[in-house]
């Protein structure tokens, strides 16, 4: 499956810093309508799903009007040219407002639109500029700027969205909330820039084991962070909660000439034992959470 854009946008081309020819080997799709808006998508040549469902697309069309498997695209290895193709599963895909007819594919040039439920996509091919521009965009909408993690309000979309995938697909789906248990105590012997620099690199630890796949991440407040693991369970979850908390432990906090040795409680919560709802996990995995507070700290709790 195609890395999805969260993977692509913190992975393969995070800094972004100048148009050259690299970029020019990457077509993209970018979301102009719909509830994705600003959402970013390389193409890497490969055949790749575009529908709602998380657990069966590549490209993940938060629309309700996206069938599970919408629509398809992919490189022909003869011309070059990207073709897009209608699964038939849906009321149809469309290029600039125009049916594919009998054939069920069209291929795209540069600045086409491609309409899927009540969403459009535009189809970018070649220019450095705008792929730059519009990963730039994404990247401001979409991101928190101090630990590039799900800006919140994103991540609470995606975290609905995926949670209603996992129940109807009747997979788990773990939640974990985590929190530095020093921070305070780093601001007052180091001061806040110190602070902010150790939220900043927790939060870039947190994502590099959230890299690709379903798994999302976000901060939830100054100091504390929250991600979904669809199609884990609790066990599996404490797992990855424990190597986040690791990682953290070990890691060499050092800025301007201090160093510091934060750490991270982390609670866990799942689908379906602690609840169904968005609020019902955050709820059950904060709760997790202090009990890991009150444990001394440094701790993963469920």
């Amino acid at each position: 499956m195609l890395e999805s854009s969260e993977t692509l946008r913190t992975g393969v081309k995070e800094d972004i810093v100048s148009a050259n020819d690299e970029w020019a080997e990457y077509a993209h799709l970018v979301v102009l309508q719909g509830p994705g808006l600003g959402d970013f998508y390389f193409l890497n040549g490969a055949e790749l799903v575009l529908g709602s469902d998380p657990f069966l697309a590549d490209v993940v069309v938060r629309d309700v009007e996206v069938e599970p498997r919408h629509a398809s695209i992919h490189q022909d290895q003869g011309s070059g040219a990207y073709v897009v193709r209608d699964l038939g599963t849906g009321e149809g895909t469309a290029v600039n407002d125009e049916p594919f007819g009998d054939s069920g594919e069209r291929p795209l040039r540069d600045g086409d639109r491609l309409v899927i439920g009540d969403s459009v996509l535009e189809f970018s091919q070649g220019d450095p500029v705008k792929a730059q521009f519009h990963a730039s965009l994404d990247r401001l909408i979409n991101r928190d700027h101090l630990t590039g993690l799900l800006a919140k309000k994103r991540f609470d979309e995606e975290f609905e969205h995926r949670l209603d995938a996992a129940i109807a697909a009747s997979k788990p789906l773990s939640v974990l909330m985590a929190d530095i248990d020093n921070l305070k105590k780093i601001n007052d012997r180091h001061g806040h820039l110190l602070g902010e620099f150790v939220v900043g690199t927790i939060g870039r630890i947190i994502g590099e084991l959230h890299d690709g796949g379903e798994r999302q991440a976000t901060r939830f407040g100054g100091d504390e962070y929250q991600t979904i693991l669809p199609g884990l369970d609790k066990a599996e979850a404490v797992a990855v909660a424990e190597e986040v908390r690791r990682r953290v432990d070990e890691y060499a906090f050092e800025h301007q000439g201090a160093l510091t040795d934060p750490t991270l409680s982390i609670g866990v919560a799942a689908y379906p034992e602690d609840g169904a709802t968005r609020n019902a996990l955050t709820h059950a995995a904060d709760e997790a959470l202090y009990r890991a507070k009150r444990a001394g700290g440094n701790v993963v709790r469920e």
